[in-house]
């Protein structure tokens, strides 16, 4: 039998006005919260390079991207974490970016992990072993590229402090190291000048230019090199000097020898 369109109406009204109770929870965040008071302390020993804030916020992207473990137990859940954090560890990132990347080859390598034991499972058909396989070999290749990623960052660094001799020896605590400085040495007492005797064909051509021109090479002997104006073909200057220093008998007779000729 057919209520009465008023009565429906009615029914209508009250259902409306019933009280209802929505309860929303939060548990994974509480988890997550949990998570990270208790790793902080070994995430920061850890990573003894790393400001407290980077090191937490490393945690938190590091927890955030691990799979979960194969046993939801709380010590699955410890033993989980702690070899997620000695790998990250095992890196040892300096700054901010190579944390980053450290983050990136830990996690992929744990999801490369958790495809294969899925793949394992006895349930699971061809066609998800496939997926699981393929999903594998995509995270290791990741995880592979970031590894040479951040070696080729430090290798990279590593270049830049060795032309930087200073940086790197203050990196390593040289400064602060007792260092004695050995003495400059001496410098050397200077050479004294000393006069090389003249070739003996130079000194048998200067005695022959003397010879032929007497009085030229007895201008060029007083003057000690070349008369100004020149009113004769100039002789090669080895000459010259030959004719104003020479010691031989002909070139006496014209004159005592100059100490400092000029050619």
């Amino acid at each position: 039998m057919a209520l009465p369109a008023s009565s429906a109406s009615n029914r209508r009204n009250q259902l409306t006005k019933l009280p209802l109770e929505a309860s929303k929870t939060n548990s994974h965040l509480t988890r997550l919260n949990l998570l990270l008071r208790r790793s902080l302390m070994r995430i920061t020993d850890a990573l003894p390079e790393l400001p407290q804030a980077v090191a937490l916020y490393t945690l938190h992207n590091l927890l955030t991207s691990l799979p979960p473990p194969p046993d939801d137990t709380p010590e699955a859940h410890e033993a989980w974490e702690s070899a997620a954090i000695a790998h990250l560890a095992a890196l040892q990132p300096t700054d901010a970016a190579e944390a980053d990347l450290a983050v990136q080859i830990v996690s992929t390598s744990a999801q490369a992990r958790d495809s294969f034991r899925l793949n394992n499972q006895p349930d699971c058909d061809f066609e998800k072993k496939f997926r699981c396989r393929a999903q594998a070999s995509a995270m290791l290749r990741h995880s592979q590229a970031g590894l040479r990623t951040l070696h080729r960052i430090r290798a990279d660094r590593e270049k830049a402090e060795a032309a930087m001799v200073p940086a790197a020896m203050r990196r390593a605590g040289y400064w602060f190291h007792d260092v004695s400085v050995p003495a400059p040495a001496e410098p050397p007492p200077p050479a004294q000048p000393t006069e090389q005797p003249l070739p003996a064909d130079i000194e048998a051509e200067a005695d022959q230019y003397a010879v032929i021109y007497p009085d030229r090479a007895a201008r060029i002997r007083a003057l000690g090199g070349l008369p100004y104006p020149l009113d004769f073909g100039p002789p090669e200057p080895e000459l010259v000097l030959a004719i104003a220093t020479g010691t031989t008998p002909a070139l006496r007779a014209l004159g005592p020898p100059r100490t400092h000729a000029t050619a």
